[in-house]
């Protein structure tokens, strides 16, 4: 299990307020991400042991920071860096957004001295060269890591961790999220930073595809990493395991945090390689109730399934999941 320690924010202040502020929805990962869902990840469930008997392992959620840390992510998304400051500023003493022109692609990071802890963030696929490295899907052995990679996500990585390294403090722990693309690049970062001794408390990756194959997950498999799955979404299917190497295939890092409706979520073990939720995407398209569209996958979408656990969260089976979709906060 891992501890989560409350929030602190500015001179032990509260947390900022929640964004209310509608989102534009703009695509994400390419829309081939169903088509390549339908073809490629059509597999047979695991028993239901495999998927509930998990408990020992299970990741603890803090909802009330992973609301903080998306509502954060969804500002630096699609903010000017005025309105990030404006809305931020008031939580972190230091804030820095930073744009890297190789890769177009962007983070956030915000100190806390009070807590001792600087809070990462990583932006998603955001334009064309983003998308261009989405599909690099072939993997690539890392040097320092020791372990393949999928050579588009590490390439992203690495810039981050290259740019990011002169403005982090010793001593200080890092709480890294990111979405996406994002997401990725997050887990990758969380491998390099504690491969260097950076204290690495938590690595939050929401609605990540794979990075890895089998070794490589087994490599890391003490990095504090939680992955967050809003029902529906097909991104964590990708790339498809079994597309580029049959024999090695991509599989996810640790367990699954699966957001349904209301105050309900569940989790599903490393074992079942998400492969439940590919079924599901592949009989909700056969049956003309698809959920899994891409819409699923907005930060936007996922901040609407975390709010209501903030208040109240309750752990079900996942092979019951499917009673927790369409419910109201409260009931069922």
């Amino acid at each position: 299990m891992i501890a989560l320690p409350p929030l602190i924010g500015k001179a032990g202040g509260a947390l900022a307020p929640s964004l209310q502020k509608g989102i534009p929805m703009t695509r994400t990962m390419a829309g081939a991400a169903a088509l390549l869902v339908i073809l490629c990840s059509c597999r047979s469930a695991p028993p239901a042991s495999a998927v509930d008997g998990h408990a020992a392992k299970r990741p603890a959620v803090d909802f009330t920071e992973l609301l903080h840390l998306s509502e954060a992510y969804r500002s630096m998304r699609y903010d000017t860096e005025q309105q990030i400051r404006q809305d931020w500023g008031a939580y972190y003493d230091e804030l820095a957004v930073v744009d890297i022109e190789s890769t177009h692609n962007r983070y956030m990071i915000g100190t806390v001295p009070a807590a001792k802890r600087q809070d990462i963030f990583i932006r998603g696929t955001a334009n064309r060269q983003n998308a261009i490295s989405d599909m690099e899907v072939a993997k690539r052995g890392s040097e320092k890591l020791g372990v393949n990679l999928h050579r588009g996500f590490e390439n992203m990585a690495m810039a981050v961790y290259e740019d990011i390294l002169p403005r982090l403090r010793p001593g200080y722990e890092l709480v890294i999220f990111g979405h996406s693309l994002g997401a990725a690049e997050a887990t990758i970062l969380g491998l390099l930073l504690s491969a260097d001794g950076w204290q690495v408390a938590r690595v939050y990756a929401s609605g990540s595809p794979r990075v890895t194959d089998a070794a490589g997950a087994a490599a890391f498999a003490s990095l504090p990493l939680i992955r967050i799955v809003n029902e529906g979404d097909p991104v964590p299917l990708l790339p498809p395991r079994t597309l580029i190497s049959p024999a090695d295939p991509y599989v996810h890092i640790g367990d699954a945090v699966v957001l349904l409706d209301g105050p309900y979520y569940c989790v599903l073990g490393e074992e079942s390689k998400s492969e439940p939720l590919a079924v599901d995407f592949w009989r909700s398209l056969k049956t003309n109730t698809l959920r899994g569209d891409v819409m699923e996958h907005f930060i936007a979408a996922y901040i609407a399934r975390i709010r209501p656990k903030e208040v109240q969260a309750v752990e079900v089976p996942a092979a019951d999941r499917a009673r927790y979709i369409g419910v109201q906060p409260g009931g069922r």
